[in-house]
């Protein structure tokens, strides 16, 4: 093994285990139900409904961005300075979830939405830029699909365009600007799975 491709290696598992760790946070912050029996269990979690729904919807957004994130290290074959650093930032957006999502659980009237966005639109933009520089720099390996790669890219500069027009958003809808994410999210998958099988229809004729 390579210096390079050893260093490589050791980012990638610092980045998996900072990850697990967000992943454990998030369930760490959420409150206990205040249920003396077993018959006002469903109204004691009734009362931290909205803590519950921003940990869903943090534990989905974090484990779709470490698929993205696994998979498009599949396929990268070297690693420079400026990619450690890039990863740095991108990690930095893995932290900020899960005091995001606290936030976006008990602050009312769209406060939180904002916060939230905010930290989703600089994961999304920081790995935007990350695969962009990945892709000038010649890191990949000459057998990445393009198709895969394309659709990391189109992901990641969706969730930053995506969240940072949600922070207005919620100044103007509130809380209600969440139920875009799920929606804007499907958008893509079924875009990105059109790509994909067009790609491999075209490999394989």
């Amino acid at each position: 093994m390579s210096e390079k491709s050893h260093g490589l290696e050791r980012m990638l598992f610092f980045s998996d285990a900072v990850i697990a760790i967000m992943l454990t946070l998030l369930a760490l912050e959420l409150p206990l139900p205040d249920a003396h029996d077993p018959a006002h269990l469903g109204e004691a979690l009734a009362a931290h409904g909205a803590q519950y729904l921003a940990f869903l919807v943090s534990f989905c957004v974090i484990a779709t961005a470490w698929i993205a994130h696994h998979l498009f290290f599949t396929h990268v074959s070297r690693g420079d300075p400026a990619l450690v650093t890039l990863n740095v930032l991108v990690l930095l957006g893995y932290v900020l979830i899960p005091w995001a999502s606290k936030t976006l659980g008990e602050v009312p009237n769209g406060a939180g939405v904002v916060v939230y966005a905010t930290a989703m639109a600089f994961l999304g933009g920081t790995m935007s830029l990350m695969v962009r520089h990945v892709v000038r720099s010649g890191l990949l390996d000459p057998q990445a699909p393009p198709a895969v790669i394309t659709g990391i890219r189109a992901w990641s500069t969706a969730t930053m365009v995506m969240f940072a027009l949600s922070v207005p958003g919620a100044l103007v809808a509130g809380r209600w600007v969440i139920l875009v994410w799920p929606v804007g999210y499907l958008g893509l998958r079924l875009v990105a799975e059109c790509r994909l099988r067009r790609h491999r229809v075209a490999a394989a004729a």
